[in-house]
């Protein structure tokens, strides 16, 4: 199964707070049955972002979590209309949600997320994906992720 498809991406959203765009982050999960109960994967996640940000500057928020309740790995990518409010920073656009099943032994989730935290890092990548505009040319961009294996 792939970690990306159209499904998993929602561009121009109208989210308005970190806690909407967490739900909806579980909300696309279970539909695309990647994940078994969303109120036990939200827990999950929100763990994780307290133990530490997930804001990575730039307008770049990644919360990930590996959970008992991820059926299969998976990334969301969330692109708002407006900035949002992410802990300590104020400017947050573009959303990566990232879920692992617990039971990963090969650190899945930290292949996923150092691969995209590098891409995240060129200037020239981010402004390309922000101007992306519709599902087709955004998966088209982010087909190196379904190229990360278990």
């Amino acid at each position: 199964m792939e970690i990306i498809n159209d499904t998993l991406i929602e561009l121009n959203s109208d989210l308005q707070c970190k806690e909407d765009v967490i739900n909806r982050i579980a909300f696309l999960l279970a539909e695309n049955h990647r994940i078994s109960d969303p109120i036990g994967f939200k827990k999950d996640i929100y763990k994780r972002e307290k133990e530490l940000s997930t804001s990575m500057g730039e307008g770049v928020a990644i919360p990930h979590t590996q959970s008992k309740f991820v059926q299969h790995s998976s990334l969301v990518l969330i692109k708002l209309k407006n900035k949002i409010h992410w802990d300590d920073d104020k400017n947050i656009s573009l959303i990566f949600g990232i879920a692992v099943p617990y039971e990963n032994k090969d650190n899945h989730h930290l292949k996923i997320l150092s691969t995209l935290a590098r891409k995240l890092m060129n200037d020239d990548f981010r402004k390309k994906l922000y101007q992306l505009e519709n599902k087709q040319d955004t998966m088209k961009y982010l087909k190196f992720l379904n190229e990360i294996k278990d």
